[in-house]
């Protein structure tokens, strides 16, 4: 923990010098919650009504002595939506998907809930095998006030096919408004760049949650500009995906010699994403990989175009926590 490395460099100093210069950092909890509020002043300087939607944020709505009721306000005053995985199903140790425990279920309830008291957008996405059981899934949300999806590509490699769960030729300018949503953050499957956005252009969610770049190289303000249009008429909202808990080797920001604990603030890899690594995100020298110059990864999505940012791994304070 952070807080046991600054009190043993402290040990040995005189108690005035130990309560006037050293300093017990905020929570994992704190750190992550101001790391969100900081994105978002930002980025509303530099594009009024951008929006961020947060995943893995539910455990930062719940009040604990590391995560005060303050914490949960500046958050929710932070995002303008949530969304969660695995709200409805679980993946069991045989690999086949189980309704959530009920403990955990009301769990989840109870978080998600004050965001939709707050009147923010809830989005929630289930990984479950079939038709049928998607449909629950979806019927599930609509009664708890969330916009649901499930998919069986935890990879999120592919587009729910159409039609879509409350699709409208409506114009989608507010979160408020979307009726159904399309994550597609691996575009390997598509055999090149232009098959991958006409397949995008040609999906008619109210949502696309997709990545910034295409290989190498970022989507262009022309071309997020062609996304925002639904093939049946009307516009949509077209959000960026932004890790602010881990860096990947496969980014173009990764530089050659860095790995697991050097640079020091790289944490710790990823056991279950080979080539991701968990990182101390309150670090200045990861903030300045994310915002704040005009290679930085929010900056790159303000100027081409998109209408928000999807910010992913906020649950990694658990990392440090």
């Amino acid at each position: 923990m952070r807080f046991s490395r600054i009190f043993g460099a402290c040990l040995g100093l005189s108690l005035s010098l130990f309560f006037s210069g050293c300093q017990a950092h905020p929570s994992p909890q704190t750190e992550m919650v101001d790391l969100a509020a900081d994105l978002a002043s930002y980025a509303q300087q530099r594009s009024p009504g951008f929006l961020l939607v947060g995943n893995g944020a539910v455990g930062l709505l719940e009040v604990t002595p590391e995560n005060p009721e303050a914490n949960v306000q500046k958050l929710l005053r932070a995002l303008d939506g949530f969304l969660t995985e695995s709200v409805f199903y679980v993946e069991g140790e045989d690999g086949t998907d189980g309704p959530q425990p009920e403990d955990m279920a009301a769990y989840l309830q109870a978080m998600l809930q004050k965001p939709l008291s707050a009147g923010k957008a809830v989005f929630t996405l289930d990984y479950v095998q079939g038709a049928a059981r998607a449909a629950e899934v979806r019927q599930a949300g609509e009664a708890a006030g969330y916009v649901s999806m499930a998919t069986d590509r935890k990879e999120l490699d592919v587009l729910p096919a159409p039609p879509l769960a409350g699709e409208s030729s409506g114009d989608v300018t507010a979160l408020a408004d979307v009726r159904n949503f399309a994550v597609l953050l691996n575009p390997d499957r598509f055999e090149s760049r232009e098959a991958y956005l006409r397949a995008l252009a040609a999906s008619p969610a109210d949502l696309l949650i997709i990545d910034l770049y295409y290989d190498e190289t970022p989507l262009t303000a022309s071309e997020v500009a062609r996304l925002r249009q639904k093939p049946q008429g009307g516009r949509r909202l077209v959000l960026a995906y932004l890790s602010v808990g881990e860096a990947a080797d496969y980014r173009p920001y990764w530089q050659s010699g860095w790995r697991e604990g050097h640079p020091s603030w790289i944490a710790k890899r990823n056991p279950d994403w080979p080539g991701s690594y968990r990182v101390q995100y309150w670090s200045r020298a990861w903030r300045h990989l994310l915002y704040g110059r005009a290679d930085a990864y929010l900056d790159q999505i303000i100027a081409a175009g998109f209408d928000g940012a999807f910010l992913d791994v906020m649950d990694a304070w658990q990392t440090f926590s």
